[in-house]
């Protein structure tokens, strides 16, 4: 695996990237506040449709913006989801009469945040918004992933074509979403490497073993669900990939239903660092087998290229879609292939036919002019609403120590997300700190009132900590906010409520309800879930705050004991030595960190 790049620094290389893609394709513009690329020639009477994610699948959703398309890519950084704030930016900008459908890959933090984005666009009146899932994975049996359920793939790509070009010939909303149901509902993948991918700038990642292979991989570097060794031969390789998504004998994978006289699609994806030549190969030798030892017709449509990648793995990945299977509860197959065959004007997929020809305006815009910006609307705060005022001093050293904390953790918590995850939990969680920290040298916390200062942390940890474990935090945060402003205001007494440990255990106990309902985690799936709850029911209780922290200590260590139920180590085979989860450690971290602050106060 190559573990050397031209620019070394992931931080800064989406941003970098969505521009020169914007600036060689004249029909796109970009909004770096929340890294999106959007059609510019955006028609306001056709059904938005906004897709996005992690950045490193490139082409990814970016790839394929453009009429007859894609409306919008929302990017995160590399394998971290975008935030809420983030999505509803791009359904801002691009507003449209009919309605917009969210295009989301089936992976956690991807359901919070752009979950969150419907719910708040739902809230202001905005009407016709949902969210189209797409889980076409077939590596994830059905018993292991009951919680999870399967991750996207390629898969996704095509089921944009196809209801962009929907959209486009002006089908209703409703009509519109039922088929994107429908394509989802039909579809099925599997991707297998050779080795794992590296992030640009980043120190910890691991590596496949040479004649090794892996099969059952999802797009965020985690382990397969099979490790094979010796490497199979190119032709056994593409054999077992087939009969995963074609043995209707297999119970725990046979999603989609296959016939030998069945009408398909066949998508072969480049998982990033495979070359042409062998794409070309590995579709031949696809196709050779589809017929002679699977008994399928010659499928309807063939697409070879990069789709859906994962930055620079050696691996492919293997989409079938059931056209047959998907006549019976939407369009016809030729309808279908129609759409598939239409015009459009994305820069990446394989047939790039403009609709017509780029107007001369957007053609001519210059490097400036194709960076848009728009600006976030204020939000309005209740002036004169209840205050929940504490000691200075002590809030600021809290909000540091628990910081700074957190930031000293970074190499444990990449460590340890590396081997269950994707690697990013650390660096995600220390921007996160950092921009606390910041927040506190710049007056953050300064006059001691508790409630600003948790809507101020609810804002920064959306926009700087990025994923599931950010969406987590936020929306509790978000919710403890309205909790303990709700019970500052019920107080009968003329004088200022107390922060004491039992308000902030019920405001907390109130919060995690509210959380509850937007995961299925739980104590036991071996997530953060593990350490925050036992932290706030110990809240309720605890004579002192460390009788809290040390509950936090036992949940978050205890994970290192379970079995994942959610999340990516749930895709890990290998589950007899794990470490504890990184993202309940990471709140054992700080809640370790905020005691130290509480008993500088005491010194």
């Amino acid at each position: 695996m190559g573990d050397r790049h031209v620019f070394s620094d992931h931080s800064t290389l989406v941003l970098r990237s969505l521009t020169g893609l914007v600036n060689t394709q004249p029909n796109l513009s970009v909004i770096p506040s929340i890294k999106t690329v959007i059609n510019a020639d955006h028609d306001d009477s056709k059904i938005t449709l906004i897709c996005g994610g992690g950045s490193g699948h490139e082409p990814g959703s970016t790839g394929f913006v453009g009429r007859g398309l894609l409306s919008a890519s929302v990017c995160g950084d590399v394998f971290a989801s975008p935030s809420a704030r983030q999505v509803y930016g791009a359904m801002k900008a691009l507003p449209s009469k009919k309605g917009t459908i969210l295009i989301i890959t089936n992976y956690t933090g991807d359901n919070l945040h752009f979950g969150l984005a419907c719910q708040q666009a739902r809230a202001d009146g905005i009407e016709n918004v949902d969210i189209l899932p797409v889980c076409d994975d077939v590596s994830v049996a059905r018993s292991k992933g009951a919680l999870v359920g399967r991750r996207a793939l390629a898969g996704t790509i095509l089921v944009s074509k196809i209801i962009g070009a929907a959209s486009e010939a002006d089908w209703s909303f409703a009509d519109v979403l039922k088929l994107g149901q429908a394509v989802t509902g039909a579809i099925a993948s599997i991707a297998c490497t050779l080795d794992h991918c590296h992030v640009p700038g980043r120190a910890e990642y691991s590596v496949i073993p040479q004649n090794t292979v892996e099969i059952g991989l999802g797009l965020h570097n985690e382990p397969g669900v099979w490790v094979v060794h010796p490497q199979p031969s190119s032709s056994e390789l593409i054999e077992r990939l087939l009969k995963l998504i074609l043995d209707m004998d297999d119970p725990e994978r046979a999603f989609v239903p296959f016939s030998p006289a069945d009408e398909y699609v066949l998508l072969v994806n480049n998982m990033g660092g495979t070359s042409t030549l062998e794409m070309y190969a590995i579709a031949d030798e696809t196709l050779l087998q589809l017929t002679t030892k699977f008994g399928m017709k010659s499928p309807s449509r063939v697409f070879v290229g990069p789709f859906m990648g994962s930055l620079n793995q050696p691996g492919f990945s293997l989409t079938m879609l059931n056209l047959t299977h998907l006549a019976k509860s939407a369009s016809s197959v030729e309808e279908v292939i129609s759409l598939i065959d239409a015009p459009h004007a994305s820069a990446a997929w394989p047939t790039n036919s403009i609709i017509g020809s780029t107007p001369e305006a957007l053609r001519k815009r210059t490097r400036e002019e194709r960076a848009i910006d728009v600006p976030e609307e204020t939000v309005e705060v209740v002036v004169g609403g209840p205050k929940l005022y504490v000691d200075p001093g002590v809030l600021k050293r809290v909000l540091k120590h628990g910081a700074q904390a957190v930031l000293e953790s970074e190499p444990d918590l990449t460590k340890w997300d590396t081997i269950v995850g994707d690697g990013d939990c650390g660096e995600t969680c220390a921007s996160g700190a950092k921009a606390v920290l910041n927040a506190v040298d710049n007056g953050l916390g300064a006059d001691g009132e508790v409630i600003e200062v948790l809507r101020i942390l609810t804002k920064l940890i959306d926009e700087t900590c990025g994923g599931t474990l950010g969406a987590i935090f936020s929306i509790f945060l978000a919710a403890l906010t309205t909790e303990a402003r709700s019970l500052a205001g019920a107080s009968s007494s003329s004088s200022p409520t107390t922060a004491s440990l039992p308000f902030w255990g019920t405001a907390a106990t109130r919060a995690i309800t509210t959380l509850q309902r937007s995961t299925a985690a739980r104590v036991g799936h071996r997530t953060v879930m593990d350490a925050l709850i036992p932290f706030v029911g110990a809240l309720s209780v605890a004579e002192t705050f460390e009788e809290a922290v040390e509950a936090c200590k036992v949940g978050g260590e205890g994970t290192a004991k379970l079995t994942a139920k959610l999340g990516r180590a749930t895709y890990v085979t290998d589950t007899g030595n794990l470490p504890p989860d990184p993202g309940a450690m990471s709140l054992v971290f700080l809640t370790r960190g905020m005691l130290e602050g509480l008993e500088k106060e005491k010194v």
